[in-house]
């Protein structure tokens, strides 16, 4: 099952404008708190996957912390971006994947990372599925998801009208989640949840980690 070709080329589009404008929707400080639990989650002897890197935004303070790093992205015109990027870290690898379907084997990775992905794509089980497949016995993966959820009425409105201005009209694949939601979705794929959780600053992340279950 191909990712469907319009997922991706939404976001592409933005490629040149991406951080600034996600910077400017969810926060700066946001943004740094969830660096922060992102990076308190990992080890300095571990492989980790990232599927939906984007411009590489998580990806640059990942590689800093683990053994190695594989970034992946479908749309090309981000990839590009991440790969100026990432060129400094000799420990990185940035690639065209599907999330839908990798060409990695099963067991390749200590953790999968992804960041900004979940709930923008039209089949989220799919991509949890296979994240499940190429993990290690007992591997992690961790799940940070910008969301209005939990917000009051005239935050989301505010968010909303900013993100407008910055991306146009989402593409219908968006929703909004929360930490039952994901918690939910990673049981149904075979993952023990160990944390599902809002980070609430000038916005609010969904952060979660499960592990892979034998």
């Amino acid at each position: 099952m191909k990712k469907d070709k319009k997922e991706y080329l939404y976001w592409g589009k933005s490629a040149s404008t991406y951080d600034a404008a996600t910077a400017y929707v969810v926060g700066e400080g946001t943004q740094q708190e969830t660096k922060a639990w992102l990076l308190n989650q990992l080890q300095e002897t571990e492989d980790v996957l990232e599927l939906g890197c984007g411009t590489g935004q998580f990806s640059e303070a990942v590689a800093q912390k683990v053994r190695h790093l594989t970034a992946t992205e479908a749309a090309s015109e981000m990839l590009d971006v991440a790969k100026g990027r990432l060129s400094p870290f000799a420990n990185v690898i940035v690639q065209v994947e599907d999330c839908y379907r990798t060409t990695f084997p099963d067991g390749t990775f200590d953790v999968v990372f992804l960041g900004n992905v979940i709930h923008i794509l039209g089949q989220p089980m799919r991509a949890l599925s296979e994240s499940r497949r190429v993990l290690k016995p007992g591997g992690r993966i961790l799940v940070a998801d910008a969301t209005s959820c939990g917000m009051p009425l005239w935050s989301k409105l505010a968010m909303g009208i900013r993100y407008l201005k910055k991306f146009g009209l989402p593409p219908r694949e968006n929703r909004i989640v929360g930490p039952g939601d994901v918690a939910r979705w990673l049981e149904a794929a075979g993952f023990q949840v160990e944390e599902s959780r809002l980070i609430q600053k000038e916005t609010n992340v969904v952060c979660a980690k499960g592990r892979k279950q034998t």
